[in-house]
């Protein structure tokens, strides 16, 4: 009896140790706030594609977005153009929109959602990428 108390304790253990670590998202970011890790999720046509994964970004300093996403044993990488953020975004969360570049042009058809929290240092870099960004647009004679 007492044996299976303690076998039924600890799988009790590893299952609550298992939830709460899949509630868990991964965000690293540097001192500056230009390089940063956070989960993302691919968006194709206006839905989403698969779930999210572990991607690590690099703010260039144009404004680009350098992002490599983890897909099992590789990382796909590829260039963004931040474009927005979420009006509505979940508690204690910031999400960024960003569109693929392919071959020097955005392409709406392939986007990212990042997923930051909200008290991040990655947050004011990338809402000034944004400002500037909407500088550059309100800016006659620039593209």
């Amino acid at each position: 009896m007492k044996d299976w108390l303690w076998t039924a304790l600890f799988l009790g253990l590893v299952l609550g140790m298992w939830l709460l670590s899949t509630r868990m998202e991964p965000h690293y970011s540097s001192k500056d706030g230009r390089r940063f890790m956070a989960n993302a999720q691919e968006i194709v046509d206006g839905k989403p594609v698969g779930r999210q994964r572990e991607t690590r970004v690099q703010v260039m300093p144009d404004g680009l977005l350098h992002c490599a996403r983890k897909r099992l044993v590789r990382r796909d990488t590829a260039e963004y153009v931040l474009v927005g953020s979420s009006p509505n975004p979940p508690k204690r969360r910031r999400v960024y929109l960003a569109h693929a570049m392919n071959d020097g042009m955005t392409s709406s058809a392939s986007e990212l959602a990042i997923r930051v929290p909200a008290n991040s240092r990655v947050v004011p870099v990338l809402d000034e990428v944004l400002a500037q960004r909407a500088l550059r647009k309100s800016t006659p004679g620039t593209n």
